[in-house]
């Protein structure tokens, strides 16, 4: 029998390896081409919706235009009584000034040359369980107010300024009972971008409609108003937003991009003497703050169809409770309708993802290409993160500025800096505060002699030297340390426990049965002081905090239970003021302080308000009334430093400190600084944080 050669048994191994990698390779060729396929035809029909779309809007613009050319040859031969309400002839100068830093010193800072590029990278704590247009989770809000655009906005680093954004002119006209109303000319270049089909689940079958852009309107607006006054609409920002705009009397949409909105007044006198009407303090900033909420998708379900067919009542979005019920729990609240500056561009379980709006009025409103944010489960992975480059920036917390401090003197890092990635830091006082809430719907807190007891038995010093290494500052009150409303001729309370015990004894809180915890008679039935203080588990700086708490609250007879939650159980705790008491901090929005949201008496019941605690004060409820049409400066000044006393004196929370912020970031990113700081960027700038949107990044990074 004739043996064949040993290579020629090689041969045909290597050949048969050969087809079969070559089979393989042909098969997963297909497939990605399948895929791609898939994904082509997925935008050729998009651009065929767009196509159809811009067809329309071609044939409404003829339309429009020969409706327009009829009516002026109508008005020629036609004169009427009355003007219509759309030409009212009283002349008002506009209240909105293009802001000189986005006109002038940012294209120069930036340099005829430069274009947007890189992927801002961020993380967070926590996944969001949705993206509610009324969501009250702060970055949430965040994240939907980069895709959205607001009426007017701020001018760069300057608080209590107007500047135009989606409305081009804001004015004062009146009516015809002499009562102002603001009118509002829209722009008509933004747009809301279509829903991609891939951003949903495969059970939700998107309509033709949702896939082409649709203009923002007017309508839009007042649809998003009408949704947040709908008192069937839960949701927490919903709850507390409408206590603000509860006194808008009306808004009415006069066309597609014209809108008014009339406040309730009240009459005063002018420098002369004259009656007139005054409107809220506040309404000019709150009216500039409405956004549009996208009607093309909320008033619907997936397939198209209405959700209440029959909606041609001015009020219906505003009352009607199946509408309210569906919007909650919508279809699309998993996602962020966009319109603005960025567009949403994904939701995963590990990261949010955001990209440059190419078609965006404004060119500057972002400078890089898209903006990644990954969730993370606490403030130790973000700086894990950080420090293998996974993320270009963070905000340092207190127990990790000595690791830092070590990172930056390790051999990794040094290699990190030779190749362009060293770290900088930037300190500033943070516009917020760290406090512990009493709920004073419990009986252990209802007296302010107990509460005014508690803050003195906490060492707030302590806390900030050893918890916090020194970053925070003692604050007495509501207002930022640094605002004129903050009345620094109060003093905090001393760290007295003698005078904590003392105090808890005149109220009738002392150990009758020397077990070591103090009880009184309250109903009849011996109370020990005994109450549970919950917290935020994953934040290790919060939970040393409410450690040393517990702790030192014992030495007066206290006994304090910590109860550790995540964000979400703590976040349905807060809505329901289901806590004894709370270890939580406020962020703080920018001048003119308005602390109605927190401390006014309405609140106080209303499950989801920001009273969680309960506070109830009528000369407060006055206080903040009186503030609302108070426009003299000085007066003003005079009511929040009487708010601040009342609030000092009645103790609702313990105000453990305001934070100073680290923010570390690579030294590629760049425009990181602080509005005030650079007067000779920002002539009277008063802002006292960096401004996110200003960052981008240097391209021989990329």
């Amino acid at each position: 029998m004739n043996k064949e050669p040993i290579a020629l048994y090689i041969f045909r191994f290597v050949l048969g390896l050969g087809l079969f990698a070559f089979m393989a390779m042909l098969y997963w060729s297909s497939v990605l081409i399948e895929q791609d396929l898939k994904f082509v035809q997925n935008d050729l029909l998009q651009v065929k919706n767009e196509l159809l779309a811009l067809h329309g809007e071609i044939d409404k613009g003829r339309v429009d235009l020969l409706k327009a050319l009829l009516e002026r040859s109508y008005t020629k031969e036609v004169s009427t009584s009355a003007a219509p309400e759309r030409h009212d002839t009283s002349i008002a100068a506009n209240l909105l000034s293009p802001d000189p830093f986005y006109t002038k010193t940012l294209p120069q800072l930036l340099g005829s040359h430069f274009k947007p590029h890189g992927i801002r990278k961020e993380d967070s704590i926590g996944k969001p369980h949705h993206l509610h247009p009324f969501s009250n989770w702060s970055h949430i809000s965040e994240w939907i107010a980069m895709c959205s655009v607001s009426l007017t906005s701020q001018e760069m680093g300057k608080y209590e300024t107007f500047a135009p954004d989606m409305a081009l002119s804001m004015e004062i006209r009146y009516n015809q009972n002499q009562q102002p109303e603001y009118w509002l000319t829209l722009r008509q270049d933004v747009y809301w971008q279509p829903l991609n089909p891939h951003h949903f689940s495969d059970g939700i079958k998107l309509a033709p409609d949702f896939l082409h852009k649709h203009q923002v309107t007017a309508h839009d607006f007042k649809f998003y108003f009408d949704a947040l006054m709908n008192p069937h609409v839960q949701e927490e920002q919903a709850v507390a937003l409408r206590l603000y705009y509860s006194d808008v009397e009306e808004m009415r949409v006069i066309d597609d991009f014209t809108l008014v909105v009339r406040w309730k007044t009240r009459k005063a006198k002018d420098q002369n003497g004259k009656d007139i009407y005054q409107m809220k303090y506040l309404a000019k900033s709150l009216t500039g703050a409405l956004r549009p909420l996208a009607r093309f998708v909320y008033q619907y379900f997936a397939d198209g169809t209405k959700i209440v067919p029959e909606d041609d009542e001015p009020n219906t979005y505003r009352t009607n409770p199946v509408w309210a019920q569906n919007f909650s729990h919508h279809w699309a609240k998993n996602i962020i309708v966009s319109c603005g500056p960025w567009l949403f561009d994904g939701l995963t379980d590990r990261e949010i993802r955001f990209k440059r709006n190419p078609h965006y009025y404004e060119p500057y409103a972002v400078l890089v290409d898209a903006y990644e944010v990954k969730f993370r489960d606490s403030p130790d992975a973000i700086w894990e993160d950080f420090k293998n480059e996974g993320i270009d920036l963070f905000n340092v917390i207190p127990n990790q500025l000595a690791e830092l401090d070590l990172f930056l003197q390790s051999r990794p890092y040094q290699k990190q800096a030779q190749q362009g990635k060293a770290v900088k830091r930037l300190d500033y006082i943070a516009r917020s505060y760290n406090y512990v809430g009493w709920n004073q719907a419990r009986p252990l807190f209802a007296s302010r002699q107990v509460r005014q007891a508690l803050t003195m038995a906490i060492d707030r010093e302590r806390i900030i030297r050893q918890n916090l290494n020194g970053m925070g500052m003692q604050t007495t009150g509501t207002f930022f340390p640094l605002s004129p409303s903050y009345d620094t001729n109060l003093k905090p309370y001393p760290f007295d426990l003698d005078r904590a015990r003392e105090l808890l004894q005149e109220e009738g809180w002392y150990d009758s049965d020397g077990d070591g915890i103090i009880d009184k008679l309250i109903d009849g039935k011996r109370v020990p002081f005994r109450f549970t203080l919950t917290y935020f588990v994953k934040n290790p700086t919060t939970k040393s905090v409410c450690e040393y708490i517990a702790t030192t609250l014992k030495e007066v007879g206290i006994d304090c239970n910590l109860n550790g939650v995540d964000m979400a159980d703590l976040s349905a705790i807060f809505e329901d003021k289901d806590f004894d008491a709370v270890f939580l901090g406020w962020a703080l929005g920018a001048p003119p302080e308005d602390p109605k949201q927190i401390w006014y008496s309405t609140g106080a019941k209303e499950k989801g308000s920001s009273n969680a605690i309960g506070f109830v004060n009528a000369e407060v409820d006055q206080i903040i009334d009186q503030l609302e049409y108070e426009y003299d400066p000085k007066k003003r000044i005079e009511l929040y430093h009487r708010f601040d006393a009342i609030i000092y004196e009645e103790a609702p929370y313990v105000f453990l400190y305001t934070p100073k912020a680290v923010l570390a970031y690579r030294e590629y990113m760049q425009n990181v600084f602080i509005p005030a700081e650079r007067q000779d960027l920002i002539p009277g700038a008063n802002v006292g944080e960096p401004q996110s949107s200003l960052f981008w990044i240097r391209e021989e990074h990329e």
